[in-house]
């Protein structure tokens, strides 16, 4: 069995991403996750597309994975048609970026609207219909799309919701548990249920069991060892990518350390 580290870039929303990937690269780490947030990476320049590929050529530094654009005017639950639609084709977009870099993972929200307030089924079933839209586009590009699990307070953030969303999509769809999600809501275990043979990416993070802190595995109260023990026992064998908050000081050096200590923590 053989788990490959990688580091996501996107969590340094502000910071154009030609500023992340060369102390990314001398983290010891073969693989990045793209961000996309709009100040950090725009998957629809051709220039910024043209760009990172030649730093990645550079770096030696492969693009497996790109985390598509979201928010609440592109969220694929919104009750509004025209957000959905734009959600779809700004993933559409993604996609299309992250095959030209010679990726092939397409990470998606099913939603980021919290649930208090909407009427869930409704927004659930909006979802899967804008997934089911997105993982066409996919197959036609060759490429794969990976659903990610949700904050417990959003659309889909309930194990029974992303279950049932996950049973009304293609086969080809596969699955991305981020632990501090699953952690917030005590649902890790639940989750990796739901997502069955289908786990084929991990966003690896840590907190102290109230927010989303992206903290450096291991630097937090989620149990390490156990996650460990279930990815085996369900014979996870993709990437797991280190999803940090943005540090304020050295970036190599932060870098550098979260790396070792996850290499500690998960490499099986």
């Amino acid at each position: 069995m053989s788990w490959r580290l990688g580091l996501s870039t996107g969590v340094c929303t502000h910071c154009p991403i030609a500023d992340i990937v060369p102390p990314i690269a001398q983290s010891g780490v073969a693989g990045i996750e793209i961000g996309t947030p709009p100040e950090h990476f725009d998957p629809r320049q051709e220039t910024q597309i043209s760009t990172l590929g030649q730093l990645l050529e550079r770096t030696s530094i492969e693009a497996v994975s790109i985390h598509a654009p979201f928010g609440s005017r592109l969220d694929l639950a919104a009750s509004d048609p025209q957000s959905r639609q734009a959600g779809v084709d700004a993933i559409g977009a993604a996609t299309r970026a992250l095959k030209r870099l010679g990726g092939r993972l397409v990470v998606a929200h099913p939603s980021d609207l919290p649930r208090h307030g909407q009427d869930a089924h409704a927004r659930v079933h909006d979802a899967m219909l804008s997934l089911s839209e997105v993982a066409e586009n996919c197959r036609r590009e060759r490429m794969t799309l990976v659903v990610e699990s949700p904050l417990p307070h959003l659309i889909g953030g309930h194990p029974r919701e992303f279950a049932w969303i996950l049973g009304q999509l293609d086969d080809s769809v596969r699955v991305c548990l981020d632990t501090g999600h699953t952690a917030l809501g005590q649902h890790w275990h639940r989750f990796l249920d739901a997502a069955g043979s289908r786990l084929i990416h991990v966003h690896a993070n840590d907190n102290y069991g109230h927010h989303d802190d992206h903290l450096p595995p291991g630097t937090g109260i989620i149990d390490w060892r156990e996650i460990v023990r279930s990815l085996k026992e369900a014979h996870f064998g993709g990437w797991i990518m280190l999803e940090l908050a943005c540090p304020a000081g050295d970036r190599t050096a932060f870098f550098r350390s979260a790396v070792e200590r996850a290499q500690k923590l998960l490499v099986p």
